[in-house]
């Protein structure tokens, strides 16, 4: 009687193992049908998320949850997940209307940050159908820390708000055809280019560096990058979209690396002349030690990239902490000496 009953018992469990096997296989199956009637764009009512994190593997890959939720509720209605992602790149996916945009690194140890044989990284795009695909071949077969593809691009990557565009970095710092490419998503190709090279012979006022992407201005007329040199921005680039008509916006020489500085889609940088950040411990300090004695204050000053105007509108101890932020195109918000914000207005010229 006990081995009969002991007999039940596990049939009992096999069978809702079983049912939970197979409940978990409809509801995934309903996920799937619900993908493939899609359209393959968020509908109006939905809004998408993401989440990272680094599996526990022997390369230490990493995988993107991609949740869609209802905008309103906020309730999941389904989800899907890219594999082998970059896990610590800042940047690794873009989440737009109809695609998620991700940079994938095949045959590389994430924990050790090292490339193994058949190493490749790709750009890929899924949308909301589940469907999927490979972009821009980007990097392939590094040998001995060189890169073993001619026409390597890093890692870095932006999509146009209309998804028809795709920004990239083409090469590296010291290359002749080191430069940002704009290709077209759909055919792949080259439909504009901005050498560094090219921009340092026609603005030898432009001090040398590497090629920043940036952000698009939020009615999408406009891209804005930077030229930088390690922690010191040396000048701003805008590209206008369609005609890719660019402007060279240089920096003044005398802004320091390590300053609070701000920037604004009107043209304007807020910056400070004492740095406030440093990679050494005593830097700060010794530099707001030496200002004070010989009685120098930290100043705010606005420089206006198109007209070149400059103007210092606040001025404080040399180990005050400005906090610039713009809160609109025109309008900048700084903290005082006495803690209270103020904000400035560049059309008005006078704080608020």
């Amino acid at each position: 009687m006990k081995k009969k009953r002991i007999i039940l018992v596990g049939v009992a469990i096999v069978l809702l193992v079983a049912g939970g096997l197979y409940q978990f296989a409809q509801n995934r199956k309903t996920v799937l049908l619900k993908q493939a009637e899609r359209s393959g764009c968020l509908g109006k009512d939905e809004v998408a998320s993401y989440e990272i994190k680094q599996q526990e593997t022997t390369g230490g890959e990493g995988v993107a949850i991609i949740s869609i939720k209802d905008k309103k509720s906020q309730k999941e209605k389904f989800n899907f997940q890219i594999d082998i992602l970059q896990v610590q790149h800042y940047h690794p996916i873009e989440l737009h209307k109809c695609g998620v945009y991700a940079v994938r690194s095949f045959n590389y140890n994430f924990i050790i940050q090292k490339t193994l044989a058949g190493y490749r990284a790709e750009l890929w795009k899924y949308d909301y159908a589940g469907n999927k695909k490979k972009l821009v071949l980007l990097d392939i077969d590094s040998v001995g820390g060189m890169r073993g593809y001619k026409n390597f691009f890093s890692s870095d990557f932006r999509v146009s708000p209309d998804e028809k565009y795709i920004f990239l970095i083409k090469s590296y710092l010291g290359k002749d055809d080191y430069a940002l490419v704009i290709k077209d998503l759909d055919t792949k190709e080259d439909i504009y280019e901005l050498k560094l090279k090219d921009v340092l012979e026609k603005h030898p006022d432009v001090m040398p560096g590497s090629i920043g992407l940036g952000i698009f201005t939020p009615d999408g007329k406009y891209f804005w990058g930077d030229i930088y040199d390690g922690a010191r921005e040396t000048a701003y680039y805008r590209i206008e979209m369609g005609t890719w008509k660019t402007d060279i916006l240089p920096l003044p020489k005398d802004i320091p690396a390590g300053v609070e500085r701000a920037w604004s889609f009107g043209g304007w940088v807020a910056y400070a002349n004492i740095p406030s950040f440093s990679g050494f411990a005593g830097t700060v300090e010794q530099l707001e030690k030496e200002a004070r004695e010989k009685g120098e204050k930290k100043t705010l000053t606005m420089y206006n990239l198109f007209t070149k105007e400059k103007k210092t509108i606040s001025r404080a101890d040399p180990s005050h902490r400005f906090k610039p932020s713009w809160i609109s195109d025109t309008e900048l918000e700084y903290t005082l000496p006495d803690g209270k914000k103020k904000i400035y207005d560049t059309g008005e010229g006078e704080g608020k």
